[in-house]
């Protein structure tokens, strides 16, 4: 009897330890339908070898920033655009600032002030490695268009915003700056042709009369001189009239006396 018990007592032990090692071969030997998806395929390898393809919007990161946040009506600004390769492989981009495009716009995003894109013409292929970036100037001179007497801008709130013509969907954020008013210069003002006139003949007035008072007191002086002549004159009359007055008295004297001698 103790012989049987111990029998089954095996028997059981042992099925349970065959079952184990069963389920531990199944989970070792589990086909791909048991794994992640993103594990049942191999991902896409690099093509590192043959000519570069042009970059696409993925590929690329646009930044975009100003010299300063407001400008004058009429003074130039600067935009610094940064193009950066994000993706995994080297790509290919038109670095010219016809491509490299700065569009101001009005502060609703919706009227087209200037671009750059409109105002240059030409090609500058560039080779742009995995988180490789390349950096470009764009000069705007706060007019619209590209004329060279092109209007100045308003005073006002305006938007910039980068993007590449060549990658379809690659642009960067929108720029808010502000263009603030040119400063007027002052003007003095000018006195019209009836002032002008008014003047001349005030002048020619004063001309005038200044010549009529000189010659009146010169006519007076005249006067003066010729009454202090006939003044002098009377006297020497009158002096002349008394010396003969007295010589006649002086000689009656001499008369007087000679004959009371006698």
């Amino acid at each position: 009897m103790l012989v049987v018990v111990l029998l089954c007592a095996v028997g059981v032990v042992g099925g349970y330890g065959l079952g184990q090692a069963v389920d531990g071969a199944r989970s070792l030997l589990a086909g791909p339908e048991n794994l992640p998806a993103d594990k049942v395929a191999a991902p896409e390898p690099l093509k590192l070898g043959g000519p570069a393809t042009t970059c696409r919007a993925d590929d690329v990161e646009l930044r975009l920033s100003s010299s300063a946040p407001t400008v004058t009506a009429g003074s130039p600004m600067s935009f610094m655009v940064r193009v950066t390769n994000v993706g995994r492989v080297p790509c290919l981009f038109d670095g010219d600032a016809a491509s490299r495009a700065v569009t101001i716009t009005d502060d609703t995003g919706k009227e087209k002030v200037w671009s750059s894109a409109d105002c240059s013409d030409g090609s500058r292929p560039l080779l742009l490695g995995p988180e490789g970036v390349d950096a470009g100037e764009v000069h705007w001179k706060s007019v619209q268009g590209c004329a060279k007497k092109a209007p100045v801008v308003g005073a006002g709130t305006y938007e910039a915003t980068a993007s590449l013509e060549d990658v379809p969907g690659a642009t960067s954020e929108p720029l808010t700056f502000t263009v603030a008013a040119k400063a007027e210069a002052k003007t003095t003002p000018t006195p019209d042709a009836g002032d002008e006139g008014a003047t001349s003949d005030d002048a020619a007035k004063g001309t005038t009369d200044g010549g009529a008072t000189d010659d009146a007191t010169q006519q007076e002086t005249s006067t003066g001189d010729a009454k202090d002549d006939d003044e002098k004159s009377d006297d020497a009359k009158a002096d002349d009239a008394k010396g003969a007055e007295d010589r006649a008295a002086d000689r009656k004297a001499t008369a007087d006396e000679k004959a009371t001698t006698d």
